[in-house]
């Protein structure tokens, strides 16, 4: 892979270890190009307490921002959320040297917010953001305005979702969407949009199989990207009927009513739900949170949600399970992947068991 190196902050303890980080990705076989050249990655060298966003060509270029700190801060890990956020990276890292320059440590955070501390060495730098650097976004809509609907016609799987979308925030497991106003000027907010699609960041998504709009292959009502969950309002504006993948242009294909939302965009893990539709048949019904459930079947890689690797790692995933159509696994660092054959029987079985603080394992 190429790579190459934004240095936005000047901090001379920053940029040695940023250095001997460029030398080590070298070793691993990656090669440093200049900050004009097409790349796969960026290293964005940055100050925590001003983070700047590296103005990347493409989706594709995934941005890897890196920043120090030397005094303790009351809540680092909402400092580095916000300086991650502010610099629309795929993932962030914070270089402590509260404890001296000879035993740095180390705090990753990605979008998803799993938030892990490591002891500082540019081999585990590479181990932690190499699924992220590595990964491929299947993000892109393509939408078909052909969804006919009669006139206050009520679907089953769309109530469901509504009505579930609030017990998940009656569970306490669905955050507040991230305000990105606050944070973001239009400017970034519009570089966000052409990126990935989103208005806004919130957590957690929900689906259904489609069962009664006749639709060839496989089909579901998903919850769409960035918005309140526990508040769903309805067809078009923020739950989304998906009615394939096309392979070839790397595209969910999704089917909505003439009246839309056109910045609407299905949920980031629509790939994923896909997959599992697809590959098992019985399920009916999908939920993904960002809590946990002790002893569940664990991916052994931190993938960025959205990306190919992901939902294949939870399919193979799924797979070692004795009943994939009715489970639940482990995304590592992140949350839950909740299958069931309707969504009334996932939420009997997960009730009571859900832990809102997902374990951070190295």
């Amino acid at each position: 892979m190429k790579f190459k190196v934004n240095k936005v902050s000047y901090c001379p303890d920053l940029l040695y270890l940023t250095n001997i980080l460029a030398e080590e990705i070298e070793k691993k076989g990656n090669e440093q190009v200049s900050t004009d050249e097409n790349s796969n990655f960026v290293l964005n060298i940055i100050d925590l307490e001003s983070p700047k966003a590296f103005r990347r060509k493409s989706q594709e270029e995934m941005v890897v921002s890196i920043t120090l700190v030397k005094d303790p801060i009351p809540d680092l890990k909402a400092a580095c959320y916000v300086a991650l956020v502010k610099s629309i990276s795929n993932i962030l890292f914070c270089i402590s040297l509260k404890d001296g320059r000879e035993h740095p440590k180390a705090y990753s955070i990605t979008p998803e917010v799993g938030f892990t501390e490591f002891n500082y060495d540019p081999d585990n730098m590479y181990k932690y953001m190499y699924p992220v650097i590595s990964s491929h976004f299947i993000l892109r809509n393509k939408r078909s305005d052909d969804l006919i609907l009669e006139e206050n016609e009520i679907i089953p799987e769309v109530e469901d979702l509504k009505a579930f979308g609030r017990e998940l925030h009656d569970l306490g497991v669905l955050p507040a969407p991230f305000p990105l106003i606050e944070f973001l000027d239009k400017d970034l907010i519009d570089q966000l949009y052409r990126l990935y699609q989103i208005k806004g960041l919130s957590y957690g998504n929900l689906s259904i199989r489609n069962m009664n709009h006749k639709i060839e292959g496989t089909s579901y009502w998903m919850t769409a990207r960035g918005v309140d969950k526990s508040n769903l309002k309805g067809i078009g504006k923020d739950i989304l009927l998906v009615k394939g993948y096309d392979k070839e242009s790397g595209e969910m294909l999704v089917s909505v009513p003439r009246e839309h939302d056109p910045r609407i965009r299905v949920s980031v893990d629509a790939i994923e739900h896909y997959l599992i539709y697809r590959e098992f048949p019985k399920t009916g019904a999908i939920v993904h949170v960002h809590a946990w459930i002790d002893d569940v079947l664990c991916t052994s890689q931190s993938y960025p949600c959205g990306t190919s690797e992901l939902a294949e790692n939870v399919v193979k995933l799924l797979k070692k399970t004795s009943s994939p159509e009715r489970t639940e696994v482990g995304l590592k660092n992140h949350g839950l992947t909740i299958t069931g054959p309707d969504i009334v029987d996932i939420f009997r079985r997960i009730h009571g068991r859900l832990k809102t603080n997902v374990p951070m394992m190295n």
